[in-house]
């Protein structure tokens, strides 16, 4: 029984792949409102049908990973010992993330083309964003409460802004990029100019 859930298991996780890569290479080439679900269906030779059992609608192709992903970052910050200072713990969860992307950097490359072309997946990158904000927010205030620290909700929120925009901005660097570079290395760099307040780099 182990053996047949883990083998239709390992199946519905190659449609998925196979899906998001299909409509990737749809969007890229014809157009994200331009492209068909039944279209994104057909390159993988499935139905429509079969297609809205993985995902809830087209847009959602391109954010697929995305609560994982803050999962992941979330989880990392959790398990920061106590005393760590909010930007250390979430620079933890943000290289957590970044060791996904390394392995990825052809479909982000992709993906970034097919946002940046469509004004309405750029907002709900952006609203995504800001559920991102909140939880990390939350769990933050969280562990200075548990901690006993009362660091101020203003001070918390400006924290986690301006590190989760350095995440942003250290992939975008990386994307821009031959791909040759470590994007764990430019996260850090990142956060690092966040630290010292933008002092000019020595």
């Amino acid at each position: 029984m182990t053996a047949t859930v883990g083998l239709r298991e390992r199946k519905k996780a190659r449609t998925r792949d196979a899906l998001r890569d299909a409509a990737l290479e749809l969007f890229h080439r014809n157009g994200f409102e331009q492209t068909t679900v039944e279209e994104i269906a057909d390159a993988c030779e499935v139905s429509p049908r079969t297609f809205f059992r993985y995902f809830p609608t087209k847009e959602d192709v391109l954010f697929s990973d995305a609560d994982e992903r803050c999962g992941r970052l979330l989880a990392t910050i959790a398990d920061e010992p106590p005393g760590v200072d909010p930007l250390s713990a979430l620079l933890a969860g943000s290289l957590a993330v970044a060791g996904d992307y390394g392995a990825e950097r052809a479909r982000l490359v992709l993906r970034k083309r097919v946002l940046s072309s469509t004004p309405q997946l750029r907002a709900s990158s952006a609203e995504r964003q800001r559920g991102w904000e909140e939880a990390t927010f939350e769990l933050l205030a969280q562990r200075a409460t548990a901690q006993r620290v009362e660091p101020s909700a203003f001070e918390l929120r400006l924290v986690v802004a301006t590190g989760l925009a350095a995440l942003r901005v250290a992939l975008d660097e990386w994307l821009d990029g031959d791909g040759t570079g470590d994007i764990a290395q430019v996260v850090t760099a990142a956060f690092n100019r966040v630290r010292d307040g933008f002092e000019p780099a020595r």
